[in-house]
């Protein structure tokens, strides 16, 4: 019998579904499209960079 998922885990596989739809949509329209993969201290990061860019 299969376990039920949880929320945290539906999350992340509709994440990677939407990912994978994304990339063979734009695979379709002739784009290739890398996926970015940033853990959740990258992503703050990173979001500090473009917001002390352009909230000069």
């Amino acid at each position: 019998m299969a376990k039920k998922l949880t929320q945290k885990q539906k999350e992340k596989l509709f994440q990677q579904h939407k990912n994978a739809n994304f990339q063979a949509s734009m695979a379709l329209d002739g784009y290739q499209v890398e996926a970015v993969t940033l853990s959740a201290e990258e992503a703050l990061a990173r979001l500090e960079q473009v917001r002390a860019e352009y909230e000069r």
